[in-house]
């Protein structure tokens, strides 16, 4: 899940610059150690869902450059951000998790029982930001508008492979590596009627065979993002290449691409997603290998 719809924090300009940048390593501070003694991170538990509510909240302020290094720099931050993130990514899976089940069960028919989902307006603003992007990098008449596409990392409530369908009218094969979410996408997308348009295939995206797609596309909460790229450079020819990561403030709860590698590995960065303002989190890097331009 990229992003909650839970609306913005009160802008940050109106507060001294260091108050803004103590008060927020307090917040995260105390919102990690409290993260980090629950045991039930799903959305039964209140407090936790709260608390990451508050999280996304604080996030989708603005800040100044020089407050973001400040933090991002903090001893505190850069020793406890991935023990964080860790916990973050648990809770997104359950809450995924718990959408999808409670989706197959909802009494709406088809694409109802997702549309009506609290953040389907979020993942449609990246979608369809992204698939914009996308557009700008291919050539309207040839066939690879209309080639089915690649989502690494689909997860348990597979929205982004659902709204690229459904937007970009192509087919999409999902890559899970998790057995349980496996299960619950093919069971939610079997439910809406869209099993035989996105289909999820159970493997880890450091190990598929990605030569016959040209389009690929890798969730925010794929960790292993470079042996991902390593295995399509592998495998596939001419890939242009989506991947999701985090900007600014944002990069306390998704894990940022290290653009420096990218470049140091062969990877140029064509274009890039902004998030909306208060909705989106994420931002999207468009890549291709070089000496593949």
């Amino acid at each position: 899940m990229e992003g909650y719809s839970t609306g913005t924090a009160a802008s940050a300009g109106s507060l001294p610059r260091w108050q803004v940048v103590d008060d927020f390593i307090a917040f995260i501070r105390e919102a990690n150690e409290l993260l980090q003694k629950e045991i039930d991170l799903s959305p039964a538990n209140q407090l936790v869902t709260s608390v990451i509510s508050r999280i996304f909240a604080q996030l989708r302020s603005r800040y100044l450059p020089e407050e973001v290094q400040a933090v991002l720099s903090n001893e505190y931050i850069q020793t406890h951000k991935r023990q964080l993130q860790d916990k973050l990514s648990e809770a997104e899976f359950l809450t995924e998790l718990t959408d999808s089940r409670q989706a197959r069960e909802a009494q709406d028919s088809g694409l109802d029982a997702v549309r009506n989902l609290p953040n389907w307006s979020v993942y449609i603003a990246l979608v369809r930001k992204e698939l914009d992007t996308l557009r700008g990098f291919t050539d309207p008449d040839s066939r690879l508008e209309q080639a089915p596409v690649v989502f690494v990392g689909s997860g348990p409530m597979p929205l982004s492979p659902i709204i690229f369908y459904l937007l970009g009218d192509v087919e999409v094969v999902c890559l899970e590596k998790d057995a349980v979410a496996y299960e619950a996408s093919c069971l939610l997308l079997e439910h809406i009627g869209l099993g035989s348009k996105v289909k999820v295939v159970l493997e880890n995206g450091a190990n598929y065979d990605y030569g016959p797609y040209k389009r690929i596309f890798v969730a925010s909460l794929v960790r292993n993002k470079q042996a991902v790229l390593e295995q399509i450079s592998r495998t596939a020819s001419d890939p242009l290449v989506a991947m999701r990561t985090a900007e600014g403030m944002k990069q306390i709860m998704y894990e940022a691409i290290d653009e420096e590698v990218l470049e140091n590995e062969g990877w140029h960065i064509l274009g890039r997603t902004q998030p909306d303002e208060g909705l989106v989190i994420n931002s999207t890097l468009f890549l291709k290998h070089k000496g593949l331009e």
